[in-house]
């Protein structure tokens, strides 16, 4: 059964550091590492949480980073990013995409299949019929530069 299995800790980048980052959008680094069991791909997703929190954030020794989803901000009264409904999920994807089609223990899969483990993992959020097809349909159209 397709599952969060454990709490997502986050660490919200400081505006300085937004400023010096590209996209000038929030950045969040995950603090401890944040799983998810999707049955579409028969495994458990696993993103990386920075190993050593009593050291400052440092490229070299940090948690994965991620914006959640790239909503527009006109669209924010409907869909909103930081939603947990959207957000959870959105981490899952964002790293799925990060790794471009294959995980850390050699597993492959596609650009659609991490785009449908978005869904899938938006329903187990609770999301709606419209909120999850309206961000699935928005990624499968404008996500393809990120992967």
């Amino acid at each position: 059964m397709s599952q969060f299995t454990s709490d997502l800790y986050l660490r919200s980048y400081s505006p300085a550091q937004i400023i010096a980052a590209p996209g000038h959008v929030q950045l969040y680094e995950v603090t401890q590492a944040f799983s998810y069991v999707s049955d579409l791909l028969g495994r458990t997703i696993t993103v990386p949480g920075r190993p050593d929190l009593s050291r400052p954030p440092d490229p070299t020794n940090s948690g994965y980073v991620t914006d959640f989803a790239s909503i527009p901000r006109v669209a924010w009264d409907l869909l909103d990013p930081e939603d947990p409904i959207i957000a959870w999920p959105s981490v899952i994807h964002d790293y799925l995409y990060s790794q471009k089609g294959t995980l850390l223990d050699g597993f492959t899969y596609t650009r659609q299949q991490a785009d449908q483990v978005l869904r899938e993992a938006m329903e187990v959020s609770g999301a709606g019929f419209f909120i999850r097809e309206s961000v699935y349909e928005a990624v499968e159209l404008f996500g393809g530069s990120h992967w």
